[in-house]
């Protein structure tokens, strides 16, 4: 299944992706990176991922994750990652970088970090 990206932006400043579909390498795997360099560009830094609906991650995917809270934190920004399936969990944690991003148990808890950081 394609990678769908939808965003909205909420009144408190913060960004919500979400991610439906497999996160792999490819054109819509690519488009997410732009979004992100987009809204950096626009000093849009606060950022959620919503990943309720991904329901496979590859490699790559995993890279664009990475990568992703990289470049927002290089920005002075955040970004936090949100209901993760079990299946996206588990990849993770096998590639040991669940550690390095900032995982919640869904997207509220996700604007409450934000909110207090």
């Amino acid at each position: 299944m394609p990678l769908k990206v939808d965003r909205s932006s909420l009144e408190s400043g913060v960004e919500v992706i979400t991610l439906a579909g497999s996160l792999t390498l490819g054109r819509d795997a690519q488009n997410l990176e732009l979004l992100v360099e987009e809204l950096i560009k626009n000093q849009k830094t606060r950022i959620v991922f919503d990943l309720t609906e991904v329901s496979f991650v590859d490699s790559a995917g995993i890279g664009i994750l990475v990568g992703s809270f990289g470049k927002v934190s290089k920005a002075g920004g955040k970004l936090r990652m949100a209901a993760l399936t079990p299946r996206v969990l588990n990849v993770l944690k096998i590639s040991k970088v669940e550690k390095l991003l900032g995982l919640d148990e869904n997207v509220a808890a996700s604007l409450a970090a934000l909110a207090a950081s």
